[in-house]
């Protein structure tokens, strides 16, 4: 699909065995079929990592072919914990830093616009980190709030159903800044406040089918009562 388009480009995370090539060596004016691809890299040991971290990692880059994306060159980025070549995470990405100069001339905060010539050529992977916070919310999303249940197989529910999904985290993550009573939740973790969220809906939802749930009017009252003082005590008032 990136070849499809001119204006479209790709950075993205691959796994660490993808087979990578080195660019094709220059033709030696021999007869034959030149060669289409150099040796085959590996991202251990063909990679020379930056001599200090760069955020948490270090990071090597080289320019590489790959299957993935036929005769077309890209870059190819390794992370490391360590920078003598252990074990880390590849990227590809179409897009190269010169065509990226006047993007980060725009950019406010760092480490776009103040990395320099040294750091300019990992800027495609910083792009990538943007990334980093919708993949946080969608994890969450799946594994905290139980939103990945679904059966919608029409691509106008789906994406209505991803909307709304989206507008209920949304909903979910800024409640603490919106309501006073749940100002002490802002920091803590998604788990706890999923369990303190979820606790107070279910006694919402418990109040709700036992008023509904009462047989007649008579009995109704000292209970309806009751159940006024312990809405109040909860902070909750008519």
């Amino acid at each position: 699909m990136v070849d499809e388009y001119e204006n479209l480009d790709i950075i993205c995370n691959a796994r660490n065995d993808s087979v990578i090539y080195d660019l094709a060596p220059p033709k030696s004016g021999k007869r034959g079929r030149p060669p289409k691809h150099g040796k085959r890299l590996s991202i251990k040991d063909d990679f020379s990592f930056s001599e200090e971290k760069i955020g948490d990692y270090y990071i090597g880059v080289r320019r590489v072919l790959s299957n993935i994306f036929g005769e077309r060159e890209v870059l190819a980025f390794v992370t490391s914990t360590g920078n003598t070549g252990s074990v880390g995470r590849l990227f590809f990405s179409t897009v190269f830093p010169e065509q990226l100069t006047m993007f980060c001339a725009w950019q406010e905060k760092t480490p776009l616009n103040q990395t320099g010539s040294e750091w300019m050529k990992y800027i495609p992977l910083f792009l990538y980190g943007f990334r980093w916070n919708i993949e946080v919310s969608y994890y969450e999303q799946k594994t905290f709030w139980s939103l990945c249940c679904y059966r919608i197989r029409s691509r106008k529910g789906i994406e209505l159903l991803v909307n709304l999904i989206n507008i209920s985290y949304c909903a979910m993550k800024i409640l603490p800044y919106q309501d006073a009573t749940l100002k002490k939740y802002q920091n803590i973790s998604v788990q706890e406040f999923r369990f303190i969220l979820s606790s107070q809906i279910r006694e919402q939802v418990f109040y709700a089918h036992f008023v509904k749930n009462i047989e007649n009017c008579i009995k109704s009252i000292p209970f309806i009562n009751t159940l006024k003082r312990l809405l109040q005590q909860q902070g909750y008032y008519f």
